[in-house]
């Protein structure tokens, strides 16, 4: 079993929505505007709806109701908008490849989690845009289902969780490659932003992480996620110096964010997938 043969597999059977792909054209064309997004969006009722819920979710906690796209284009813009239809259509992948060969109650929690985590550490480092890091939270372990589909067994045995041994390790030495490496790969093959795949790929190396906030951000994410799904790993062993040094965060903040996505997440939880929680 390959990552990069996953990535295609996964390309192949759940393509990347057409609004999406034209919402990142009208972003990188500067003649484009506002209204243009806004139209796009509109011929997609049922994508509308579901952003016009995300939009008016905790992600934003905004006082008050965002009831149309076209306010919603011009409150929270263009870019926000992709990565809440982007952070919808993972919604529909995790269904698309959902697999009864892991906990997929604790898969969802993980992955919004880490989504929510990203965001509000982003926020507290002060970096804009931070529904980005939502979606690159939300994703990163996203071939963990793609894994399941192919390869059930395989996929329960990297599921077991041993307090001595982190997740991505036992992935490494069961795959040879981790799940956000494959996510990284997918992400690729969707043409998503090279930054987005670069990220989620190098999230667990802490060598990169003392060179940029992004994927410091991600990878601290990732452990807290992991440490509020399973308790067994332990913050003092899982939280890194130098990540917390480069984005400036002490005990306090961690505190935080934990509480903060904790609030935010039951009710996005249940937005998202109300069959399962």
């Amino acid at each position: 079993m390959r990552a990069t043969d996953l990535a295609r597999y996964a390309s192949q059977s759940f393509a990347l929505p057409d609004t999406c792909s034209r919402i990142r054209t009208l972003l990188d064309d500067v003649s484009a505007d506002s209204a243009d997004i806004a139209e796009v969006i509109a011929l997609d009722p049922s994508l509308s709806s579901k952003l016009l819920k995300l939009a008016n979710s905790a992600l934003f906690r905004f006082p008050a109701q965002i009831n149309s796209i076209p306010k919603a284009v011009g409150i929270i813009g263009g870019e926000a908008l992709y990565n809440l239809a982007l952070a919808e259509t993972a919604t529909s992948a995790f269904r698309h490849f959902s697999s009864e060969a892991i906990n997929l109650r604790r898969f969802w929690q993980q992955s919004v989690y880490c989504g929510l985590l990203a965001k509000h550490l982003a926020k507290t480092a002060k970096i804009r845009a931070s529904e980005q890091y939502f979606v690159m939270g939300l994703l990163h372990q996203f071939s963990e289902l793609v894994v399941a589909s192919k390869n059930a067994d395989l996929a329960h045995e990297c599921e077991i969780y041993q307090a001595g041994q982190l997740p991505w390790q036992r992935q490494e030495r069961l795959l040879g490659f981790t799940y956000a490496q494959c996510s990284g790969l997918i992400l690729e093959q969707w043409h998503l932003p090279e930054q987005f795949c670069y990220v989620i790929s190098n999230v667990h190396k802490e060598v990169h992480a003392k060179d940029g906030k992004d994927i410091a951000i991600g990878q601290l994410a990732v452990r807290l996620a992991l440490h509020m799904v399973d308790s067994r790993y332990e913050l003092d062993v899982l939280l890194s110096p130098i990540v917390l040094k480069k984005l400036k965060l002490g005990e306090e903040d961690i505190q935080d964010v934990i509480k903060f996505t904790q609030m935010d997440a039951h009710k996005l939880l249940a937005m998202m997938n109300p069959e399962l929680f």
